[in-house]
């Protein structure tokens, strides 16, 4: 991706991962900011994120642009739907579940450099329901 303030998602850093494609649209280094890094990713129905895991760097915005499903935030599992918003406090062990039966698209947004995408795995947190 060229250094620049403006990109498109078709220009993004895409990864393959299993049931999900992240694409990293801007971080510090494509841009040449200091703080924000904006990823998109698209989530296959039944994807579940795990290990769930923590950003002991920064916080993580999350805005679901399609689809429906759950995310998991400490201790407490909150619904999210299309239009919905939600943070991943600093330090807090977080995952997604997409239990939706549509692919669901979420933006995510990190603040504090590109520190704030380092996360630490938890495999022993579990997402309540799923048994995938």
């Amino acid at each position: 991706m060229e250094k620049g303030i403006i990109t498109h998602l078709s220009r993004g850093d895409s990864k393959q991962l299993p049931g999900r494609e992240p694409v990293w649209l801007q971080t510090p280094e494509s841009t040449g900011g200091k703080y924000m890094s904006v990823c998109v990713c698209t989530y296959e129905p039944g994807t579940c994120v795990l290990p769930a895991h923590d950003h002991p760097h920064g916080e993580e915005t999350g805005y679901v642009a399609f689809g429906s499903g759950k995310v998991l935030i400490g201790d407490t599992v909150y619904d999210v739907t299309e239009g919905s918003v939600f943070l991943f406090p600093q330090g807090v062990p977080h995952t997604i579940w997409n239990s939706g039966s549509e692919p669901m698209r979420i933006i995510f947004m990190y603040a504090n450099g590109r520190e704030a995408i380092e996360s630490i795995p938890h495999e022993d947190i579990k997402f309540p329901g799923y048994n995938g």
